[in-house]
């Protein structure tokens, strides 16, 4: 997995701040064969955090954005919209491979 993470307005990166990052993209691991891109993007705006999430794993794309008042529940928020996406197009490409028998869309997946 390759992560990046990015950090912007005056916002500093911190041991704790990576930990957590890396371990909610760890978590989209599980729903891929082969490597995965992760860009994470934090930032704060005043009192409002914001975090931007892209997963990039062969020919699938998901993005994420979410704002909360503590920047960690951001990381939560956005990590949670980017499993949804994830699920519901799993869901997509079983309901797919039962329609038309096609094995090959399912090899991209893992379940």
């Amino acid at each position: 997995m390759d992560l990046r993470i990015a950090y912007r307005h005056h916002l500093e990166s911190s041991p704790s701040l990576e930990e957590k990052i890396h371990a909610k993209a760890e978590r989209f691991k599980k729903h891929f064969k082969g490597k995965i891109k992760v860009n994470w993007v934090c930032g704060v705006d005043g009192n409002v955090h914001h975090s931007e999430v892209n997963v990039h794993a062969g020919d699938h794309h998901y993005h994420a954005h979410a704002e909360a008042e503590s920047l960690y529940k951001t990381f939560d928020l956005a990590a949670a919209k980017i499993e949804k996406q994830l699920q519901k197009d799993y869901q997509r490409m079983k309901n797919k491979i039962h329609r038309r028998g096609n094995e090959t869309l399912m090899s991209q997946l893992v379940g």
